[in-house]
This record gives C-alpha cells, structure tokens and sequence, in this order.
C-alpha cells in the first residue's frame, strides 16, 4: 500500500468514527491553544510593560533614601550638588521630589490622594501636558504659591459636575487654587499614577504641608536626573553616587544612605521577569498536551481493538507490519495535526476578542509560538502513536480473523 493510499485509509477512519475522533483531538485542541493564547498574552503583558516604562523615558535615573540605614536623607543640597554640570555632567535636568499621601477634599468629595512637591520641570520630565489652565511656574515655586495643578484623573473625582479649573482644593485643610489640570496621562509603572496626583510648588510642599516631616523641611523624598543619552547615563549613574558619597562624608567601607535605580536596568529587569513568566505560562501549556497525547494513545488502543479483525484481513492478503505501523502513525499524525489547526484557530480568536474587550493589553499571537505547538503536536503524534502502532503490526492474522 502506497503513501497516498494510507492517506485515504487513514482519513476514512477518521471520518467514520467521528466522535471519538473530536474526543482525541480534543485534549490536543485544549494543549494547543493553552501554549499560543498564554504565549500571547504574556507578550501582550510584556509590551504593555515596556510601552508603559518607555513613557516615563529610558534615560532616567531615580535617587531615593535608602530607609535601612538609620538617618539616611535626602536634601535639597544634595539636589544642587547632582544639579551641578561639574560633578555630574551628560545630565539634561534633575528635578527634586517631595511626596506623600494627603487627604484632598473639595465640597462634599473627599478623596486620598498622592501630593507631590516639585518644581517644572518635572512636568517636562514625566511628559505631562495640559488639558485646562496653564502648569504653575518657577515663579509660583520662588514665591511660595499655594497653587496646585490636577492629575486628570483626580480633578474628575473632585469635581465631577464641574470644571475644576480656578475653583479650590483642600489638601491636608491647606487652601490651594487650582491653576491647571494635566491631560489624561496613564499609568507610568508601579507607583507613578499621574493623574492620580495633585501637583503642588516644592516649598510649599515642604515648608506647608510636609514640614513635620522627619529630615525637616529640607527634606526631599526623591531626586529624579534625565541624562542626555543612554551611554550618558551610565557614566552619571556612577557620578551620582560619587558625588552624593562625597556630599554626605561618607567613608570608605561605610554604607551607601541612598539608593540609585536607572530606568533603563529596571526595564531589563522587568523583561527578564517577564521572559520567565512566559515560560512558565508555556510549560503549563504544554502539560496540557501532554495529557492530550496520553488521550491519543488511549484512543488509538481501542481503536486497535476495534479494528482487530481489519487488521487481519490485511495481514492476510499481503500487508507486511511496516503498512499496518504506518497506517496508524499516519492516523495519529492526521488527528494532532487537524487538532493543532484547530487549537491555534481558537487561539487567535480568543486573543482578538480579549483585545476588543480591553484595549491595555493586546494579546499577540507569535510564531513561534504556533511553530512550536505544532511541532510539539507531531512529536506527539509519533510518540504517543508508535506503541498502538506497534501493537496493531504485531497481531498474527489468524488469530485477528478469529477475533470477535
């Protein structure tokens, strides 16, 4: 019997029995579709991720107090000092943070909400444009200014039926007029919610509503430094350090009292992360067409039983064990490799309806992905294939056609 004529057996088989057909392809479909909707998914996450570190820009570098060393602050002095072109060159700016959670109130809306002191630039640095009024300025910092400029997100809640724009907010019981509202930014990464935010000048954070503070009215809860380029911010990251161990007296041996995160290592952390998830999300998968292919080789044993008396008839008339091995191999390459289409057909249409339903994350289907199921599928075929197959070419024909 030639290779087409096994074809056309094999698929006539299939065709005749087609429930248990669908129930041996079904634990293939499911594994399939497991491994690419959860590949895709994962890298729909990883891309959502990225885009959304990339906004806050790959050449920022973020200096915090480090709060396991006893005493450690920031101040504005340090700010200077990494300000300075002579200690710390290659850097665009470098903006000082003071920060905290803060009740916030407007009539009967009452909402905690995260304050943060700062100075302009920092609306340059975080990419935040306006959507209402104007962004508060050096001036309004110098000049001590209880002015404030909404996050999109927080002006809404505050004020829900009206424009925010000119009215009032209470932070802390602290009056502030509002003299702007930022256009809808996103979410920029794990605690950096910009239109959750009320921005306020510096020193009237400092002095005003985080005085009490310990570190005193100097301190800072962060300095952010953009550098000018990526090779530049490596040198400035070690400059930083330098400059601050300097600052601070320091010795040699004595323990940092800051840490230093570059956004760009922390991107690359987060994908390493990442990549790990995804293969786990595929292992998880492809336990699933494991036990599909365990389903294979159930079904193709009874099929072997079922079928004793056809395999005797064509040991009979000439068929050698080679044929009837092949005839069942083919028959269970014929059923993973339907199943796999199939898998990756649901696949890609869960992965579009899941990005109809929520535009944040995009699942996207990859080839490898698909390559790699199908080629996990054949494998299985074979693997799971051979011992049906082998049973099936080792029945003596006599016996087969007394079989009832």
């Amino acid at each position: 019997m030639g290779l087409l004529e096994t074809i056309r057996t094999a698929v006539e088989s299939l065709v005749t029995n087609k429930l248990r057909t669908a129930l041996t392809m079904l634990g293939v479909i499911i594994g399939v579709m497991s491994v690419v909707l959860l590949l895709a998914l994962g890298a729909g996450v990883q891309k959502y991720i990225n885009d959304t570190l990339a906004t806050a820009g790959t050449n920022q570098m973020y200096v915090f107090p480090d709060n396991t060393v006893s005493g450690a602050r920031l101040t504005m002095e340090d700010y200077r000092a990494i300000e300075n072109p002579a200690n710390v060159p290659g850097l665009k700016r470098v903006v000082p943070r003071v920060s905290g959670n803060l009740l916030a109130a407007a009539g009967v809306a009452s909402k905690n909400s995260e304050i943060i002191g700062t100075i302009p630039g920092d609306f340059v640095m975080r990419l935040l444009t306006i959507e209402e009024g104007a962004q508060f300025s050096d001036a309004d910092v110098e000049g001590r200014k209880r002015v404030a400029v909404m996050g999109y997100q927080i002006a809404r809640d505050l004020f829900p039926a009206q424009i925010a724009l000119g009215l009032t907010v209470f932070i802390d019981g602290v009056p502030f007029k509002i003299v702007g509202v930022n256009d809808k930014k996103g979410n920029q990464g794990p605690g950096n919610e910009p239109d959750r935010a009320i921005f306020v000048p510096l020193t009237v954070a400092q002095e005003t509503l985080f005085a009490s503070r310990a570190g005193g009215v100097k301190a800072l809860s962060q300095i952010t430094a953009e550098a000018v380029s990526a090779p530049a911010a490596k040198s400035a990251l070690e400059n930083i350090g330098v400059t601050l161990r300097k600052r601070q007296g320091l010795l040699v041996g004595q323990k940092d009292t800051f840490r230093i995160i570059d956004q760009a290592s922390f991107i690359a952390t987060v994908n390493t992360v990442l990549v790990g998830l995804q293969g786990f999300l595929a292992a998880v998968g492809g336990i699933s067409l494991l036990v599909g292919g365990i389903g294979i080789m159930n079904i193709m044993l009874v099929s072997v039983t079922e079928r004793t008396r056809e395999i005797g008839v064509r040991k009979a008339i000439g068929a050698d064990p080679a044929a009837v091995r092949l005839q069942f191999l083919v028959e269970s390459l014929m059923v993973t490799l339907l199943a796999g289409a199939v898998g990756v057909a649901f696949a890609s249409g869960l992965a579009a309806i899941i990005g109809l339903v929520q535009s944040a994350i995009q699942p996207q289907v990859q080839f490898n992905a698909v390559a790699i199921s199908f080629g996990v599928s054949v494998f299985i075929g074979c693997v799971f294939g051979l011992y049906p197959a082998w049973r099936a070419s080792k029945l003596a024909p006599v016996e087969a056609l007394r079989y009832e």
